[in-house]
This record gives structure tokens, C-alpha cells and sequence, in this order.
């Protein structure tokens, strides 16, 4: 029987950097409901989860998650690995996929990637390196994130929920996958942590008619941009 595979995003308004940067527009869209439509063509995936805070702030988060039909979970908003626990369990998954909100060109053909390889394997967790920043996948089994929640305790292993795993490869059966993007291109970012990021990415998405393209499209439109600011 085919695992339960569960994207569950995390997402909340209280940015330090840039706060309310969810809810910031691509167009007609939220940054969250942008990423939303974006992962949905994951083959692989049964269901989308938005693990969000208790905090009054992301009211806005649930409300815009009912209108499109997009269960949620809240927790705590300092212990995202708890919180991400508490949202595995709310949705039956079997295979986590860890996404994050402040990466809305998040590849749904690399979720497809990371998730077979555990689906199809002994792997425990999976992530597809030397993709650009902000668009690889990365998931791992349920038993895999309960393991990491009981010995994860300091707050940057609860902060950051698989950091634990980079960090102790020895502990998991990991999977480091290699890049299907042509030569990889780890250094273009396409995280939105600050307003200019904001500005950077909100432009790529403008290159294109909908949610649909590629990384390597993503990538040419990237360095074309980069060319043309160049040459301005």
C-alpha cells in the first residue's frame, strides 16, 4: 500500500525580517496560496497541510486556507518541530514533506523525487541538493520525525525541524540526492526573507502565465534578468 504522503507548509505572520511576507501578493495570489497551487502538481502528494501558530496574527492564515479548501494545524511558534509533529499526526501522513512558506517556486517534480527515493528505499530522509535555494524538495518517514523529536533538544534543532538529520547522517538513513537541474545552480536564491527578495521574486513570477514552469525556465529567467540589470 502506498504511504500517506503529507506536504504539511509551515507558515506564520511574525516574520522578523519581513513580517506578514505570506500574505504579500504574486499578482491575484498570496505568497501562500502561490506555493500552494504550485506544489498541488506533486504527483506524489495526497494532501496539503498548513502548519501555522496559535497566535492571534495568523487568524488571517486559517482564513485564507477555509476559503481554498486547505486543512491547518496550530502549534507553537517557537517549537516548529513540535508543531510539525502535532500536524503529521493531525493528517494521518505516513511520508512528511517539509515545505516552508517563504519559498513559493518550491519544485513539485523535485517533492516527486525525494519522496519516491523514500517511498522506494530504506531512506529515512530525503533532499535533493545543489538546487537553487528555495526550491528543492525534502521529506522524510513519520518514524523518522518522531525519532528526531525525541532527541532534537536544543532550540536551532527545534527551530529548524531536519536540521537534526543534515547534521547527523549517521543517526538516518539519509538520502542526498543529485540535482536534475542542469549544473544545479545553488547560487541563485529564491527565498523570500527579505523585501527585496520580495521585490526579486515577485518580478520571476511575472515571467510567467501561471504556477506551472520548471526550475531550469525558472533559471533562465533568472539569468536573463540578471543580464538585463546588468546591462541597464
Amino acid at each position: 500500500m502506498k504511504p500517506r504522503t503529507v506536504a504539511i507548509i509551515q507558515a506564520r505572520m511574525g516574520s522578523f525580517r519581513l513580517p506578514g511576507k505570506v500574505m504579500m501578493t504574486f499578482g491575484d495570489r498570496t505568497i501562500l496560496t502561490y506555493l500552494i497551487d504550485r506544489i498541488s502538481q506533486a504527483q506524489t502528494l495526497d494532501d496539503i497541510l498548513v502548519a501555522t501558530t496559535t497566535d492571534a496574527r495568523d487568524d488571517v492564515i486559517v482564513k485564507e486556507c477555509a476559503k481554498r479548501g486547505v486543512p491547518t494545524f496550530r502549534g507553537s511558534e517557537e517549537d516548529v518541530l513540535g508543531r510539525y509533529v502535532g500536524a503529521a499526526i493531525a493528517s494521518n501522513a505516513q511520508i512528511i514533506v517539509r515545505v516552508t512558506a517563504d519559498n513559493p517556486f518550491t519544485d513539485p517534480d523535485s517533492i516527486d523525487r525525494v519522496v519516491n527515493v523514500i517511498a522506494n528505499s530504506k531512506a529515512d530522509y530525503a533532499l535533493e541538493m545543489d538546487m537553487p535555494i528555495g526550491t528543492a524538495g525534502e521529506a522524510l518517514t513519520w518514524n523518522a520525525l518522531q525519532l528526531i523529536d525525541a532527541v532534537a533538544k536544543t532550540d536551532r534543532w527545534r527551530e529548524h525541524v531536519t536540521l537534526y538529520a543534515k547534521e547527523n547522517p549517521d543517526v538516518l538513513r539519509c538520502a542526498f540526492l543529485l540535482s536534475k537541474v542542469q549544473s544545479g545552480r545553488p547560487d541563485l536564491s529564491f527565498t523570500v526573507d527579505e523585501m527585496e527578495d520580495y521585490v526579486y521574486v515577485r518580478h520571476l513570477s511575472q515571467k510567467f502565465e501561471d504556477c506551472d514552469f520548471s526550475v531550469m525556465e525558472l533559471v533562465s529567467a533568472a539569468d536573463e534578468l540578471d543580464v538585463r540589470s546588468r546591462v541597464s
